[in-house]
């Protein structure tokens, strides 16, 4: 230990060899070697211990080099395999790869993601995905997305041990209020009902009778569902939650149901006659009848959002609301319920009726 003379075919050189304690209280063995002369070894040596007992010695360490593209790679089977949305996943990853794909992931700063934010918001028309092409600008929360799964990505990273840290664990999402409010009345929907193609029809009053998600329904097989009980049964990996819940039927998605041909072949309640199996989407035919019904502005998850907020208005107690619609927590659940200057102006009036009562009841003999 310490400085040491020692010789090879190369000719004679200093060596060092020793102990220091590191800042974080772990202690390193220093070794160098080939020094020319003493003198140099014992300054250097001297020049290390100093430097660990400022505190200003640290490790070298070896620097990952694989990529973001990498990183999407690895970690892209792992969506497909547990995550229900693996699609939207893919989308996103190729816009990141686009910008940061040839990026070291373990060298991303704040300064890469600026960047990339400032691409996507120059960007005015996206990519065709899943036959769609985006118009304009992304959304904040659509950034946000993109952003949070790279920071899923480089979380997986660091956890299989390709990354040491997450080098963009400490950047904060845009976080911009962006709560959509469409939703649609018994009036609009039964237009939208009467105009809808006739394997369209009982999906969407499932939706909107129900509160269930398109995922749930499109998913729907006969074993789940129970038309002499009027309820569907689904199951925890039935669901976005992971939570089981029993869904009841109104009268109409029941007499509907029972209308739906059976197939010897299948068990999916909502079969695309065109394939033989379940629907994919079924975007088509849902934006068709919009479009003949002037309701061009709807999207199908507004359906989940209508239930809620006329359930609500209809003196469903809000906490069986959520029960219904199998909403976790209080902040999503109020996404969904929608409160306008009527709701308010009405609980007003029932207030006051309230009031009128029991001054009668209190004066009553």
């Amino acid at each position: 230990m310490g400085v040491r003379k020692y010789s090879n075919e190369q000719g004679s050189f200093w060596r060092v060899d020793t102990w220091v304690a590191l800042p974080d209280g772990r202690t390193k063995r220093i070794q160098k070697r080939k020094i020319p002369t003493r003198d140099q070894a014992v300054a250097l040596e001297a020049k290390i211990r100093a430097e660990a007992f400022e505190g200003r010695f640290f490790e070298r360490l070896h620097v990952p080099k694989v990529t973001v593209a990498q990183l999407w790679k690895e970690w892209a089977p792992i969506s497909r395999r547990d995550k229900d949305s693996w699609q939207s996943d893919v989308a996103r990853a190729r816009y990141l790869c686009d910008v940061l794909g040839d990026r070291v992931a373990s060298l991303l700063t704040q300064r890469d993601v600026d960047e990339y934010r400032t691409r996507r918001l120059a960007e005015q028309e996206s990519p065709r995905i899943r036959g769609r092409r985006r118009r304009g600008p992304p959304s904040p929360a659509s950034l946000d997305r993109e952003i949070a799964q790279l920071k899923r990505m480089c979380s997986y990273a660091v956890e299989c041990g390709r990354l040491q840290t997450n080098p963009v664990a400490r950047v904060k999402l845009l976080n911009k209020p962006n709560v959509r409010r469409v939703k649609i009345g018994e009036e609009d929907f039964s237009k939208l009902h009467a105009a809808a193609d006739l394997e369209l029809k009982p999906i969407i009053l499932v939706a909107y009778d129900t509160g269930m998600r398109k995922g749930e329904i499109l998913n729907l097989r006969w074993p789940q569902v129970d038309l002499r009980v009027g309820a569907i049964q689904l199951a925890a990996e039935d669901t976005k939650t992971n939570r089981a819940r029993k869904v009841y039927l109104t009268s109409r998605v029941v007499q509907a149901l029972k209308e739906i041909p059976r197939h010897l072949d299948t068990d999916i309640v909502f079969v695309n006659p065109q394939t033989g199996t379940r629907w994919d989407d079924a975007r088509k035919l849902f934006k068709r009848a919009c479009r003949k019904v002037g309701l061009d502005h709807l999207w199908f998850h507004d359906l989940r959002r209508s239930f809620v907020t006329n359930a609500r208005r209809r003196g469903v107690p809000e906490s069986v609301v959520m029960r219904m619609s199998g909403h976790r927590t209080r902040n999503v659940f109020d996404r969904y319920n929608i409160v306008e200057d009527e709701d308010v102006r009405n609980a007003v009036r029932a207030i006051e009726a309230g009031t009128a009562r029991d001054l009668a009841d209190a004066v009553s003999p």
